[in-house]
């Protein structure tokens, strides 16, 4: 009986990943036509950060919680929250300038950065499963998305890495700061400062542009609700998987990109990116695999 309480909180916590991961994904597609209209990155990123900031404070007066916390924390906070604003803004910025799955795919450099930022932070190799859960993954995001790079915008390029980068380092940060504290609690502190600094950032460039048309308009509140709905699903099974199980999990968000782009904007999907797919799952699968069996060994 004992057993069976972390492996129901483990699968909760896959799930809530993966869910958001799909919202992510959705939204980026989504954002392609809000472009096409007018807008640029800034536009959904400002109003995607104040939605979540008001969905979490409804939510969290709703449930009982306090917001309270010690100074160390919102401290953590704070910095977290700083990177929160570009991991925003960049993600989703990326596909202005180059396709939507391209930029899935470069900021998808993010998972086997967090295993080897863990790896370093630990000073331990990791184990050679995950290892190749994440080559697998990441190996078959390439297969899937066919990126000539040559071809790329170099501002969207820079962009999705960028924000690949920051997200690493800001998961494993929130994973190993704010362990043990409400997730919702702190994801509310974080995004209300990454709310502000988008707010500085469009008044110093003098506002973002809005779409021209009804369906750009649409489009760019969408896939900012989309956005703001998924993120706390990420942050709440952060600590119950872990920040490595968490970025291999979220490979499902280009996915999502991809379908979302066949459907919405007539994009064709090859034989070899279905193969791609399938290797994403499965360095999902191996990752699952490799987590249970180091936690049998301990046990």
């Amino acid at each position: 009986m004992a057993a069976a309480q972390p492996r129901s909180k483990d699968t909760f916590g896959l799930s809530l990943s993966l869910v958001g991961s799909i919202g992510l994904g959705t939204a980026i597609a989504i954002s392609r036509i809000a472009y096409e209209a007018g807008a640029n990155g800034l536009s959904i990123a400002l109003p995607r950060a104040w939605l979540l900031v008001i969905f979490l404070v409804i939510f969290c007066a709703a449930s009982g919680r306090r917001f309270h916390l010690s100074r160390r924390i919102t401290l953590h906070c704070i910095g977290a929250g700083a990177l929160m604003s570009y991991l925003f803004y960049g993600n989703i910025a990326a596909a202005e300038f180059i396709p939507a799955a391209v930029a899935a795919l470069l900021f998808f450099i993010y998972p086997p950065l967090t295993t080897l930022l863990v790896a370093a932070i630990d000073k331990t190799a990791p184990p050679p499963l995950k290892v190749l859960a994440t080559l697998i993954a990441f190996a078959g995001l390439a297969l899937m998305l066919g990126v000539g790079f040559q071809e790329l915008d170099w501002r969207g390029m820079a962009l999705g890495l960028s924000a690949g980068c920051v997200c690493a380092i800001q998961l494993t940060w929130v994973a190993r700061a704010l362990s043990g504290n409400d997730p919702l609690i702190t994801m509310t502190q974080m995004a209300l400062v990454a709310a502000i600094v988008l707010t500085l950032a469009a008044f110093i460039s003098d506002g973002p542009p809005m779409p021209v048309t009804i369906t750009g308009w649409s489009a760019m509140l969408s896939a900012a609700a989309l956005q703001a709905a998924s993120i706390p699903l990420l942050y709440i099974a952060l600590p119950l998987i872990g920040p490595e199980r968490s970025a291999v999990a979220n490979n499902i968000q280009p996915v999502a990109t991809v379908l979302v782009a066949i459907l919405l904007l007539g994009e064709t999907l090859r034989a070899g990116q279905f193969i791609g797919a399938a290797m994403i799952i499965g360095g999902i699968l191996l990752m699952q695999y490799s987590t249970h069996r180091s936690i049998r060994k301990r046990d």
